[in-house]
């Protein structure tokens, strides 16, 4: 069951708790923020290293201009941005742009680089969002949306958003006026037949027999995040069937989305689902409402610049 369990733990990371430590833990960390401001003095939150740059069809940096792009005067309407994290390349203290409840979420993970990539991975949405928007990551809140799906909260603010994230690779998706789901897997050996016959939809359990061996692998992501990142778009969580529908298992950039089910009838109509280009070993896609959309991406870094 590791891939149900996976898409328990991380298909659907934004869901609200409130659990009854929450203030015990407050009133730790801004202990702890107090005993750290005595000793090294005020945290200056402007000296921040990080930048949001544009990343080539290589998904590497491209050449980078003088003032940082990402900004509130993006197209977030007809674009879909993708923003690509290394959550091993750390902020300076990312815990401080976090609010209590993700503090409290992040203390429950067991092993340290779990915590880790939790914390660094929604620390960069805060920052990606708050310079969206112009405002600082940790003034940002949110509150649940239709379907569980966060929602940033202001005035004015219509933005979408989605994370996933895979070993030591994040992908934040933001657009505005639809909803946008993304989903990014590490390729890994796998037993393909066994979990395509109890995930997959029957035709793309019988395509991925036909595919040769050495692009099988390849072939079984390829498919398992267009659905994810389709399923997280959606907002249905574990209630959509993941055999329910189908999607293309090439990677010839034809349509994605092949068939849909009794659950989104006018799906074929009304979604796209685009796979991204990444590094050799992951595979990521990136779904949304349809329309004349096309995706931007950018790297994230802690370089000096």
């Amino acid at each position: 069951m590791y891939f149900l369990a996976f898409r328990q733990s991380i298909g659907y990371s934004y869901l609200w708790e409130r659990p009854s430590l929450l203030s015990c833990l407050s009133a730790r960390a801004r202990t702890i923020r107090a005993r750290r401001a005595r000793i090294f003095g005020p945290m200056d939150r402007s000296a921040r290293n990080w930048r949001l740059v544009p990343a080539d069809e290589r998904g590497i940096d491209a050449e980078e201009s003088a003032a940082d792009p990402f900004s509130p005067g993006l197209d977030f309407l007809s674009s879909v941005h993708v923003v690509r994290v290394r959550l091993d390349d750390t902020l300076a203290d990312p815990i401080e742009l976090l609010d209590d409840e993700e503090r409290v979420r992040a203390a429950r993970f067991v092993f340290d680089r779990d915590r880790r990539r939790f914390i660094n991975a929604h620390a960069w949405v805060r920052v990606a969002l708050g310079r969206c928007v112009g405002r600082a990551p940790e003034s940002l809140r949110f509150a649940s949306g239709g379907r569980g799906k966060p929602r940033l909260v202001g005035p004015g603010i219509d933005l979408r958003f989605n994370l996933s994230h895979a070993g030591e690779r994040a992908l934040i998706a933001i657009t505005s006026g639809r909803e946008v789901g993304v989903d990014i897997e590490k390729e890994r050996p796998i037993e393909v037949f066994e979990l395509a016959r109890r995930f997959f939809s029957p035709p793309e359990s019988s395509e991925l027999q036909n595919i040769a061996a050495s692009d099988q692998i390849p072939a079984f992501f390829r498919c398992w995040t267009r659905k994810e990142a389709f399923i997280k778009a959606l907002g249905d969580g574990l209630a959509f069937p993941l055999d329910g529908f189908a999607v293309s298992l090439g990677n010839d950039g034809s349509s994605q989305l092949l068939r849909a089910c009794s659950s989104a009838p006018d799906a074929l109509q009304q979604w796209r689902v685009v796979s991204l280009p990444t590094e050799a070993g992951y595979v990521a896609a990136v779904a949304a409402r349809a329309g004349d959309w096309r995706v931007v991406r950018w790297n994230a870094t802690t370089r000096d610049v």
